[in-house]
């Protein structure tokens, strides 16, 4: 119901200020000391919850729209205002929000993360142990990566190097601290660990662009901010995105998401990344290599991007071919982008403290609104799924091991193990090969020249 009204406020003896009294009854004011205008809470609620399920719709679109409700005409200042009282909501409702977390002792670092997906994180007395503990994804968002306002002389080798760092106004949980993610910054990437000595040691480079440091260290310096926020997701893994690059040490940004897993899950991780065959060997030669392997993390390639890899990269990394992943093809980032991608146009030309309120709001609304509430859903329909390929499975094998004249399981394995061996003895041409293209050659060069 809307309307306009007419109300006084009455000034206790315990309200120290003005503003007090307005937040009593129900106003957040614009100005800390002598406010001239307020917001109602119910138009900031309806606003802020607005907003989570259309990112699309902006502060000047939605003043807009009261001012035509109510007959006023818009002025500019007008957003501005509301502006300033919605970030004093969201603050009041992130102090209210902190001190029930610290009455329920969930104020350690990393509680969220440790108890955001009970299918994911928590284990129950005598569970069986599988080969993953827990598997997630990692990828970078490029919609929400912000271009550098300026470059000097048109060359983006003189890119500012030091971009905005009011990240200290803006405190969240799931961002990550400049800090922490710099200290990954003089890792250096490497090639994967098929080494190919005529090449750049990595069979899958030329398939993937962002796998080129050449070619892109430049190209990333044109990103403005610098930070890694941390989005969970219970669709049964853990979602990390790191969702700004400032410099050309990439890996830094992946080093950070298996760094924090691995200290809030510990050990037999596995990660997907559309280029983990390359980070496989960064992380190796690290510093988290010695870690990560007395953890026994893995890094996977997921599914969709997989296809794109070399041969034999998929049959080491692809989720297809690595035993325990079940179904799962780690692509939940994709899907996350998907939905995320409509805060692009809203945020692009908001400030580094507003651009980040909306990325942290969004996700938390998500996570409560839809992941959450559907997480029943998803686990009856993947048991469902389970006692059919239990019941079904077994004869669905034999019939196809029929078709295919095989008689013992195992030999999928050994066809494998053979195509790996053959691929490998391929990686350089055979010398007999190479000595007859090269006599053929010079026979040919020999007939030109008469």
């Amino acid at each position: 119901m809307v309307g306009a009204e007419k109300t006084s406020v009455t000034v206790g003896p315990t309200d120290r200020y003005l503003t007090s009294a307005l937040v009593r009854h129900g106003l957040i004011p614009c100005s800390p000391i002598t406010p001239k205008a307020a917001v109602t809470v119910h138009a900031l609620h309806l606003y802020h919850t607005a907003r989570q399920r259309c990112p699309h719709l902006s502060i000047q679109g939605y003043v807009k729209s009261l001012c035509d409700m109510h007959g006023v005409p818009f002025h500019n200042h007008r957003s501005r205002q509301f502006s300033i009282a919605l970030d004093v909501y969201l603050q009041v409702l992130a102090l209210v929000s902190n001190l029930v977390h610290h009455a329920l002792q969930r104020d350690q670092p990393d509680w969220r993360l440790k108890h955001s997906c009970p299918a994911c994180t928590y284990k129950l007395q005598d569970e069986p142990e599988m080969r993953f503990a827990m598997l997630f994804a990692q990828d970078g968002n490029d919609s929400l990566k912000r271009v550098a306002t300026r470059i000097l002389d048109g060359d983006i080798d003189h890119v500012a190097a030091s971009p905005p760092t009011s990240e200290r106004t803006f405190h969240h949980e799931q961002y990550l601290t400049r800090e922490f993610v710099d200290k990954f910054a003089s890792e250096r990437q490497t090639g994967h660990s098929i080494v190919d000595e005529d090449g750049d040691g990595n069979l899958c480079a030329e398939r993937w662009k962002n796998m080129k440091d050449n070619a892109t260290q430049k190209m990333w310096n044109v990103f403005d901010e610098s930070g890694v926020f941390v989005a969970v997701c219970r669709h049964g893994f853990c979602l990390l995105i790191a969702d700004m690059v400032q410099s050309g040490e990439q890996s830094k940004y992946a080093l950070v998401v298996t760094s924090k897993l691995l200290d809030a899950f510990g050990s037999d991780l596995g990660g997907g990344y559309d280029i983990g065959c390359r980070f496989k060997t960064t992380l190796a030669t690290s510093e988290l290599g010695e870690r990560s392997r007395s953890l026994n993390y893995t890094s996977l390639v997921n599914a969709f991007h997989g296809h794109a890899h070399n041969r034999l990269c998929q049959l080491d990394n692809l989720t297809t071919y690595v035993e325990g992943l079940g179904l799962e093809d780690l692509e939940g980032c994709e899907r996350a982008f998907s939905k995320s991608n409509a805060l692009a146009s809203s945020t692009r030309y908001a400030l580094i403290f507003h651009r980040r309120q909306a990325i942290a709001c969004y996700f938390e609304h998500n996570d409560e609104m839809e992941v959450y509430a559907n997480l029943t859903k998803f686990l009856l329909n993947n048991y469902k799924q389970a006692l059919d390929t239990l019941s079904n499975g077994r004869a669905t094998l034999d019939r196809l091991m029929g078709e295919l004249g095989v008689s013992d399981p195992a030999t999928f394995k050994l066809w494998l193990d053979e195509e790996r061996v053959y691929l490998k003895s391929l990686v350089r041409e055979p010398p007999e090969e190479t000595l007859q293209m090269e006599y053929w050659q010079r026979l040919v060069n020999l007939a030109a020249s008469r």
